[in-house]
């Protein structure tokens, strides 16, 4: 790749996640809540893989991935996310490579309240439960809908 089809790329992606939201500009000294949430989670579930919250950002109009483990903030939401946040109901697949359980779920405030989907995804071998897959990605949910006042908390920048 040259160097200015580099640097094109770079500026498109910097215009797309720029006016996402402006607490998507993301530092290492300058995190938002959402981050701050799933490095923990991260860091005190060792079996999940990977976390990462779709969410509609305040005054925002696309649900986007505002944090993660895996990098891809900003991106847009596909139809499985989208479905899970409409309908309420959780999507569990082994992936291609049938290494991996995803369980996609609704993500909530602590109030109830359906706030986006939570993707988790575990390390997969055959003969593995579905349902202990679910169990799982529920608890880690509700452990983070505890500490979620509200969709703008998401938001909050945090050191």
């Amino acid at each position: 790749m040259t160097r200015f089809k580099y640097l094109v790329g770079l500026f498109a992606l910097l215009a797309v996640f720029g006016s996402v939201h402006p607490a998507l500009s993301q530092t290492p000294k300058n995190k938002i809540y959402a981050q701050k949430l799933v490095d923990e989670t991260i860091a005190k579930h060792p079996d999940l893989l990977v976390l990462a919250m779709h969410v509609t950002p305040p005054n925002g109009s696309d649900n986007i991935i505002i944090a993660s483990n895996i990098g891809r903030i900003g991106k847009k939401a596909d139809e499985d996310d989208l479905r899970v946040v409409q309908t309420g109901k959780s999507n569990l697949e082994i992936n291609k490579k049938g290494d991996r359980f995803e369980v996609e779920l609704v993500l909530q405030d602590r109030s109830g309240k359906t706030i986006g989907a939570l993707g988790t995804v575990f390390a997969y071998k055959s003969g593995d439960k579905e349902s202990d897959f679910n169990d799982r990605a529920e608890k880690i949910r509700n452990e983070l809908r505890l500490q979620i006042t509200s969709l703008e908390k998401l938001f909050d920048s945090v050191e």
